[in-house]
């Protein structure tokens, strides 16, 4: 079976336009514009809203004026920012750090099943893309300052709450 990495760095070498579901524990998705992540989410990590929510910087009702209003259109991000909740770079940099911590979660698991559906686009929008190197000497970083995990694998990310995405 191909590895994670190898399966991102495929894509992104491909140019390819999709989401990569990947299995087992914790799972989740990665997906792609052009070769760039574009949004990653895992059930192991907070969302983009639960983040947003959980920092202070809006409200669960901003939260979800925003996602009921784009969440069809593949618009979240662009409500968010048209109407002024955040400006572009720190949303972006919020999105990146998302990006990096399910990425981060989801290499960590790097035998689990995968599959990638062409043309499948996450429900936020493109407001950041990151370049799978990028993430690299992050996800390092974090897997040299933690301690040896005891037993199988886990993941530090907190529990999701009930807040979208």
């Amino acid at each position: 079976m191909i590895s994670l990495s190898r399966r991102l760095i495929a894509l992104a070498e491909a140019g390819r336009t999709g989401a990569l579901h990947v299995g087992g524990t914790p799972g989740g998705v990665v997906y792609l514009v052009a070769g760039r992540i574009t949004h990653a989410e895992s059930r192991g990590c907070p969302g983009i809203g639960e983040r947003l929510v959980r920092c202070g910087r809006l409200s669960a009702a901003q939260w979800q004026a925003a996602y009921e209003a784009g969440h069809g259109a593949r618009r979240v991000g662009h409500i968010l920012l048209r109407d002024g909740h955040l400006g572009h770079h720190e949303l972006a940099s919020r999105v990146v750090a998302t990006i990096t911590a399910a990425t981060h979660a989801l290499l960590l698991g790097d035998d689990a099943p995968m599959r990638f559906v062409p043309g499948e686009r996450h429900w936020f929008g493109t407001v950041a893309q990151a370049d799978l190197g990028n993430l690299g000497p992050e996800t390092a970083r974090r897997l040299l300052a933690r301690p040896a995990p005891r037993g199988p694998r886990s993941v530090r990310c907190r529990q999701p709450s009930p807040v979208p995405g």
